[in-house]
């Protein structure tokens, strides 16, 4: 239930306003009986009547001035369910470290406006319904029993009804949430790679893909949605007849006979009302929240995830051994029985062709991938597979650093507060003085850093590891992309940097920066 969520307190001043809300037809109702039964019978005057209708429509006006703050209530507290959802369920994206953005894009967009539509407001308005259905028995018990039980048994079929199509719901919606992550991967597919479209003249099997998938998922909702509407409009029909014609009929019987007046049986009727609808309603509720399930499910594992990442601390070490490290899939061989050692402090090279695993090496030390045999031991202490503890060690440069479309700032700290002193040691030891110097920290960089150039991204990606002050520092294939004399100005910054030691993995470096490392593997000997 996603209503655990809410506010515990707004939660119940919204549940004591739908109390009063349900009350406006109770109003209706008994003024009707009132002033039906004073005319049927000739019980006191027409200034009564008139005195009567305004005292109603006075009641009327106060709950309509309350309704504004009830309705308000609903959606601040769908508001803020929707907040605490996506807080941690983008927590949990962000900690599993997934390689594919396909789910986490539609789990925190369109699934997450889904729970909003179909489940989080139907459970409030559950609450509503249960408000006036219980309202409306109470009065309608006070003031003839009998016929109120015949409207309250009634009610039950529709509900025996709906349970012979659960099943069918729930699997039309399973079909929809296949189709629509389809269609969300393809659009984000088109867009990524339209200028590689544009390159080869694709543009059309790119689009008519995207329209293709389109098709599939309306075609699955209106599957699902017309599976939800025609069952509601069944489970309305049986309700109308056996929850409406059939009470009628009895309390026009028992009208004729003299054991209720005109007044009664109209109350009666109109509090049918809410004997009819909140439940027709509830079950319409309950259907579209289990139309939700697939999609609450994967929402689950994120709100029961615990971020285990522990707070940074600044370690240090003084060796690294890898021994006999081995990292089999798919029964192929990635990496086998990989050994060597790194001092503090030390500069290590790590040579070998394309496709070795070198990248898969990396991943191993900082407990990304378990190995499947072999140690990772620092200063005796085994961290293999054990991500909270290994990757405080390492500071990572990629071939092709992520940049957020924000400001030079918030790319260099990623968000964490600094002292000036060590912003500013980190900005110079990386060579980023210039461009602070020309465009100021709050320069934005654009998306996937557009506004930069190849060698200040890799600058950016250096100031970052040396703000972290992780001892041990890898860099995969972090030159390749640039040209020999900005991959030399990098590699002097790196290694001749006393603070941390070096492991870079490479399949192609010059003699000259070749000559910064203290040491040379090569992996594939």
């Amino acid at each position: 239930m996603s209503l655990k969520f809410a506010n515990k307190k707004k939660l119940a001043l919204y549940a004591l306003l739908a109390c009063i809300s349900a009350c406006g037809n109770v109003v209706i109702a008994y003024v009707t009986k009132i002033m039906l039964n004073s005319a049927q019978y000739h019980r006191g005057s027409l200034k009564q009547l008139v005195l009567i209708a305004l005292l109603g429509a006075t009641v009327l006006i106060v709950i309509m001035f309350l309704n504004f703050e009830y309705r308000y209530l609903r959606f601040d507290i769908t508001r803020d369910i929707n907040i605490k959802l996506k807080d941690k369920t983008i927590n949990y994206l962000v900690n599993q470290q997934a390689d594919s953005q396909k789910e986490g894009l539609n789990l925190m967009t369109n699934d997450l406006k889904q729970i909003e539509l179909l489940k989080t407001t139907n459970e409030l308005m559950i609450i509503s319904e249960i408000a006036a259905f219980i309202i409306s028995i109470i009065v309608g018990l006070l003031n003839s029993w009998l016929l109120t039980i015949i409207f309250v048994i009634t009610t039950i079929i529709p509900g025996l009804i709906q349970k012979l199509f659960v099943k069918d719901i729930q699997n039309k919606a399973s079909i929809w949430e296949e189709k629509n992550a389809d269609y969300t991967q393809a659009v984000t597919d088109a867009i990524n790679g339209s200028k590689t479209a544009m390159l080869y003249d694709v543009e059309m099997p790119l689009v008519s893909y995207v329209i293709k998938q389109a098709k599939q998922m309306e075609n699955a909702l209106r599957s699902l949605n017309y599976t939800q509407g025609a069952i509601s409009t069944l489970i309305i029909t049986i309700a109308d007849i056996f929850s409406f014609i059939v009470p009628f009929l009895i309390g026009a019987i028992l009208m004729f006979n003299g054991q209720i007046g005109a007044g009664t049986l109209v109350m009666i009727v109109q509090l049918s009302n809410d004997f009819i609808n909140p439940i027709t309603m509830i079950l319409d509720q309950i259907n579209q929240i289990r139309s939700t399930k697939p999609i609450w499910n994967k929402i689950e594992k994120a709100l029961h995830s615990k971020n285990t990442s522990p707070t940074s601390s600044f370690l240090s070490f003084n060796q690294l051994k890898i021994e006999n490290l081995t990292y089999i899939m798919n029964d192929k061989s990635i990496l086998k029985d990989v050994s060597f050692t790194l001092e503090k402090n030390e500069k290590i090279l790590l040579m070998a062709p394309s496709g070795f695993g070198k990248t898969t090496l990396l991943r191993l030390l900082v407990g990304q991938l378990t190995p499947t045999a072999g140690s990772v031991i620092i200063d005796d202490q085994h961290i293999e597979d054990n991500w909270n503890k290994a990757h405080e060690y390492f500071g990572y440069i990629n071939q092709k650093p992520f940049i957020f479309d924000r400001s030079l700032l918030f790319n260099l700290t990623l968000g964490k507060k600094y002292s000036k002193d060590e912003l500013m040691n980190a900005i110079q030891l990386a060579g980023l003085t210039e461009l602070i110097d020309s465009k100021g920290f709050d320069y934005r960089v654009g998306q996937n850093g557009n506004n930069l150039s190849g060698g200040q991204i890799q600058r950016i990606e250096i100031a970052r590891a040396i703000l972290a002050k992780r001892p041990i520092l890898l860099a995969d294939e972090a030159t390749s992309a640039l040209d020999n004399k900005l991959s030399l100005q990098i590699h002097k910054t790196l290694l001749t940097n006393p603070n941390f030691a070096v492991i870079e993995v490479a399949h192609k470096i010059s003699d000259q920066e070749k000559k910064l490392f203290d040491k040379i593997i090569d992996l594939s000997k």
